[in-house]
């Protein structure tokens, strides 16, 4: 892997709970949670419940952000991880997640982001 400034993982889930992925309370405890089972820093919480439905937050950590976006209409889920490194415990916070929204399918991507050269 070579060194980058920062780790991306997106994960889409489908078929969620409708009305988990539309409760700001709900939300906030599942990723709350979820940073501390992945040994995440939690600095602030931000979540935004849309009218007439739909949520969006960032949960700011020491190591960067988590971001959500839901559309309960369709049952789907956005989620970003931005982490300054790589960290052991992604894959257990993502399954415990998919099972907090009762998704039955998810996908991931990874990227990593600010490539460093050396300079001569």
């Amino acid at each position: 892997m070579q060194k980058s400034l920062g780790y991306q993982t997106t994960v889409d889930f489908y078929n969620c709970n409708h009305d988990i992925i539309n409760s700001v309370s709900a939300i906030t405890d599942i990723l709350e949670k979820a940073a501390k089972l992945m040994q995440l820093n939690i600095v602030n919480t931000t979540i935004h419940q849309f009218s007439p439905i739909g949520i969006s937050g960032v949960i700011v950590i020491k190591e960067s952000h988590i971001a959500i976006h839901t559309w309960p209409e369709h049952n789907y889920v956005a989620l970003d991880f931005f982490t300054c490194s790589t960290f052991n415990d992604l894959e257990e916070g993502i399954l415990w997640i998919q099972k907090q929204f009762k998704s039955n399918k998810i996908e991931q991507q990874f990227s990593q982001r600010g490539f460093l050269t050396k300079m001569i």
